[in-house]
Order: structure tokens, then sequence, then C-alpha cells
């Protein structure tokens, strides 16, 4: 998804995330994106919740939920409730309870700070992460 697509996906799903899944974030290239990053592009949208919150989602997206089973745990995170869901404006990923190494991943949102964002990619560690990660750094030291 480009910019656009990406801000206007966040403004149409931003009500229903505060609705039914507060306390919420986003995380990833979509949130990289919200805030001012020089990146091209969004596969989707990254939401973390509660595992509550993305029972809640679930029910409230049900006409959206992508059918098939969930995808497996990507490295050293899980969640205790994915869901992917096809809106009419674009994909979505809910993941309910993250995990990274087992812990709980703190994040403060709904929007968080690039810097906070650096540190979750750092924190996820895979390759594609990583290299976003230099992207971030780079972005963040021209100020």
């Amino acid at each position: 998804m480009t910019r656009g697509e990406v801000e206007a996906l966040f403004s149409h799903l931003a009500p229903d995330l505060d609705a039914f899944a507060a306390p919420w974030a986003v995380i990833g290239s979509g949130a990289l994106i919200l805030q001012g990053a020089p990146l091209d592009e969004a596969a989707d949208l990254d939401v973390v919740t509660s595992v509550g919150g993305a029972a809640r989602l679930r029910s409230a997206w049900a006409e959206w939920l992508e059918p098939g089973e969930p995808k497996a745990p990507d490295g050293p995170f899980r969640s205790e409730d994915f869901a992917r869901y096809v809106t009419p404006w674009g994909p979505v990923e809910v993941m309910g309870g993250l995990k990274v190494r087992g812990r709980v991943l703190a994040v403060s949102g709904p929007i968080p700070p690039a810097s906070e964002l650096l540190r979750i990619l750092r924190l996820f560690g895979r390759p594609k992460d990583l290299a976003k990660a230099e992207q971030v750094e780079a972005w963040l030291s021209a100020g």
C-alpha cells in the first residue's frame, strides 16, 4: 500500500480500533509511514492489542476475516490471537497478546514514536526488520 492508502486505511479503521480494541497500537511499516518515515509502501497495517481486543475485532470485522489457517509464528514472536483481515481499504493484521521472545510486547500507542518503532524492529530481529531499522535510523539521524 502506498502512503496515501495507508493513511486512508488508518483513518477508516481508527474509530473501530478505539471502540473495540483499546488499548491498541499500529507497528511496522504502516506505523512508520504514518510517522512520516520515507518508506515507499507497507504490505498491510499491523495492529497490536490485547487478546480481548483482538476477539472484539474478530466479531466486529467478521465479514473481512481472511479465510484459512492463521499464519505460523515468524521468528521469535507469537500472538495468542492472530487474524488477517481484507477490508475495503486494504489488508490488516491484528496481533492479540503479541509476545516477543516470550514477553508481551509493550507498545505506546496508538502510533508509537519512530524511536520506539525502531526499537521494535530491532527486537524482532529478522533480516527484513533489521534492514528497515537501518533505513529508519538514517532517517532519524538526518533529522
